[in-house]
């Protein structure tokens, strides 16, 4: 057996085969990874195509239309609904602020109170803030232990325009000591009228709403004292 002798310099043949798969395995990298910067590229270009329209009748009836030949006014038209909260969320915005604003309890009414704060406007909160620190509310709750219990009625969306949303709301409310669970409550009914702005929705308003004005009006009124109606929480 004669052993094959290579020419100075030459790698040995495993080095040689190595070299060779190394090489294959990097093409076949740089071809996945263009193939993947092609597939990103299409799918950005499908997402940013806007949809076309289907345009709903009161009868229920659809009518497909495509973007291509839909005309400026329906195009501006339906960029403002897009902004536009749904009923499910003037629901869902009005029985949160409800229930922040006019379920008072003793220990939480520090948080619950500047939650509804927040969830006003600018002027409607300075006014409300005003008048609850003239009137000490928030120290009078405080010293008076008192839960309250607070069920929702009804909510109404009386009127809308497509900046502003007149909502009335009935609530039943409960008022009991904090100290006893079973100790007998004290009962009224509430009739808020509220007026709710439609704002850009952002982390700070994600429902797209705010409170620029509120009315509260006693249907039946408590066996207790209260503050005065339309500044009370």
């Amino acid at each position: 057996m004669r052993l094959k002798i290579l020419p100075p310099g030459s790698p040995p043949a495993i080095w040689t085969a190595f070299a060779r798969q190394a090489a294959w395995r990097e093409w076949v990298i740089a071809a996945l990874v263009a193939l993947n910067a092609l597939t990103i590229v299409a799918a950005a270009r499908v997402a940013r195509k806007d949809p076309d329209i289907v345009v709903v009748a009161p009868d229920g009836k659809g009518s497909y239309v495509t973007r291509s030949v839909a005309n400026e006014a329906l195009l501006r038209f339906l960029a403002e609904q897009k902004q536009q909260p749904s009923d499910v969320t003037v629901v869902h915005f009005t029985r949160e602020f409800l229930q922040l604003a006019l379920a008072i309890n003793s220990s939480t009414i520090d948080g619950a109170w500047r939650d509804a704060l927040a969830l006003m406007g600018s002027e409607l909160r300075e006014r409300f803030s005003t008048a609850a620190a003239g009137q000490k509310l928030l120290e009078t709750y405080k010293l008076a232990r008192v839960r309250t219990m607070l069920s929702v009625d009804s909510i109404e969306l009386v009127d809308r325009t497509s900046l502003l949303l007149h909502v009335r709301a009935i609530v039943t409310r409960k008022k009991g000591s904090i100290l006893a669970e079973n100790a007998p409550t004290d009962d009224d009914r509430l009739s808020v009228e509220l007026v709710e702005r439609v704002v850009p929705r952002t982390s700070a308003r994600p429902d797209g709403l705010e409170i620029v004005e509120l009315r509260i009006t006693p249907i039946t009124a408590s066996t207790g004292s209260a503050p005065p109606p339309g500044t009370q929480p």
